[in-house]
């Protein structure tokens, strides 16, 4: 059997980042009451209407005939017009290419800090059917490939102490930065240009540097945020369930709420949320930390092409692994609740791609159909 390994998701990334410099998102940033010229949609526990969101399993990809898997660790996933599938291993640092029946196609990118090259790659996405974006933390880059691998162009964002959550629309970028402002850390999220240089700031989290000794609360520095077709974007720090809708120039127009059930942390999530902490020179992780009674209402955010966003709860499912997901229309109006696997990465062209593991932990890319029935 082999030995396990536990790969971080992107809350678990940031929390890494975050230590690194023991940083720790402050209180709630949102106002008290509703705002003037806000629209403000309410939600009830239970969805409006009758829609269902059913999955079909299709594929899994990455399966070795041997045993095992092709991949360490999958860090993204984007579809293509053909139904191709790009693939990034953000642990074997590499980007392979697979058909429609999950055949391996193209593996491409090569580690190091030259032209072309990466060092820690953390998001995929095809900006075009020609050519390929990958954003890589450890070069403070955003690499961009033709099919072939071929290098077409670099940005770099090395001005920026560092950048989570990248997103990009239309040769700009939403991303979350991390900074110092007087004597408190910081997280902006921000609009950038193509090269880069800021162009809306959308909210900062401010808190105070820990002082030595003190505990965290690790759910504190909990946020997300995605991007819809038109660019607007949602954005939910998870002390509530509230989420705030952005046009691009930065002007919050909508807030959603919903009403929710508080999730007991229990010690055997505890001790899973502990075993997939990394291991950081100098600083005991494990020690530092501080847990709540309950989880946060939400741990993730993703839009399908219809502009259904779907929010990832921390409600277990029936099946291991899968968690109850709040799905609301562009409205904001929450219309289906379903279980979803807990790592799903994208919902494109009416699929759904999602990390799984099998019993000796080994990750795959799971293809399920998506059918929405009222």
């Amino acid at each position: 059997m082999r030995r396990k390994e536990i790969a971080a998701d992107s809350q678990a990334v940031n929390w890494a980042l975050a230590f690194a410099i023991i940083l720790a998102i402050g209180p709630s940033l949102f106002p008290a009451g509703n705002q003037p010229g806000v629209q403000v949609v309410e939600n009830k526990l239970k969805p409006q209407g009758s829609q269902q969101l059913i999955l079909k399993k299709e594929l899994t990809v990455g399966q070795m005939a041997e045993g095992g898997s092709l991949f360490a660790n999958i860090a993204g996933v984007d579809m293509a017009g053909d139904g191709r599938l790009f693939i990034l291993d953000g642990q074997n640092k590499k980007l392979r290419i697979f058909d429609t029946a999950g055949k391996l196609l193209k593996e491409l990118g090569r580690e190091g800090k030259g032209p072309g090259e990466w060092d820690t790659p953390f998001m995929v996405k095809l900006v075009s059917e020609n050519e390929i974006m990958v954003a890589d933390a450890g070069n403070r880059k955003v690499v961009y490939l033709d099919p072939q691998g071929n290098l077409t162009r670099e940005v770099s964002y090395a001005r920026k102490m560092g950048l989570i959550k990248l997103q990009e629309r239309n040769g700009q970028y939403w991303a979350a930065e991390m900074g110092l402002e007087g004597n408190s850390l910081a997280y902006t999220i921000a609009r950038y240009d193509s090269g880069f240089d800021r162009l809306v700031k959308f909210e900062t989290l401010l808190t105070p540097i820990p002082i030595s000794g003190n505990k965290i609360n690790p759910y504190d520095m909990y946020f997300e945020f995605c991007l819809d077709s038109r660019g607007n974007l949602f954005y939910g720090l998870s002390s509530a369930y509230e989420i705030k809708c952005f046009n691009p120039e930065g002007k919050l127009f909508r807030i959603i709420r919903k009403e929710y059930r508080p999730q007991p942390i229990t010690e055997k999530d505890r001790q899973e949320i502990l075993s997939q902490l990394p291991e950081t020179a100098g600083v005991n992780l494990k020690e530092m930390l501080a847990f709540p009674d309950y989880f946060p209402p939400f741990s993730a955010f993703l839009i399908d092409e219809a502009d259904r966003l779907y929010v990832r709860t921390f409600e277990k499912g029936q099946v291991p692994h899968w968690n109850v997901w709040d799905v609301f229309d562009p409205e904001g109006k929450l219309i289906a609740r379903a279980e979803l696997p807990e790592n799903t990465l994208l919902i494109k062209r009416g699929r759904l791609c999602a990390v799984e593991k099998d019993e000796e932990d080994y990750p795959y890319l799971c293809l399920y159909q998506v059918t929405w029935k009222k």
